[in-house]
């Protein structure tokens, strides 16, 4: 474990939780009946939502891998893909579920850019961690 996770125990506690949490809230908002959500428009704050909550559950899960799996080598594109398929899943479950919800390729592609960026973060955390060991 590196000399930060030590001294932040707290960090490397809390990861696994807050990934769970993440995932079941974004699952409660993505899938939630339509009518109980306000519409949006092409890149209103819908899309940064979307952005931020895909990009957020693709950085916690590799912060969870580069932490607690520290002798697998994980593939972050893998990682970052897994994210991509994950969001292009929740948008299929949208179009075939009657709940109201449409699919919308401008989710599918906000949900990718932050799986993206969070893919560009964790190359320098991975680095930093291991470069701490």
């Amino acid at each position: 474990m590196t000399d930060i996770l030590k001294r932040y125990r707290i960090i490397r506690t809390a990861i696994p939780p807050v990934f769970i949490l993440w995932t079941v809230l974004m699952l409660l908002l993505t899938l939630l009946p339509g009518e109980s959500l306000p519409s949006a428009k092409l890149f209103s704050y819908d899309k940064i939502g979307h952005f931020g909550m895909f990009g957020g559950w693709t950085f916690f899960l590799g912060l969870y891998f580069i932490v607690y799996r520290e002798k697998v080598n994980i593939n972050l594109f893998l990682l970052m893909m897994a994210g991509i398929l994950f969001g292009a899943a929740i948008e299929g479950l949208q179009y075939l579920m009657p709940l109201g919800r449409t699919a919308s390729w401008g989710d599918i592609l906000a949900n990718s850019l932050g799986c993206l960026a969070a893919y560009l973060m964790l190359h320098p955390v991975r680095s930093y961690l291991k470069r701490e060991k």
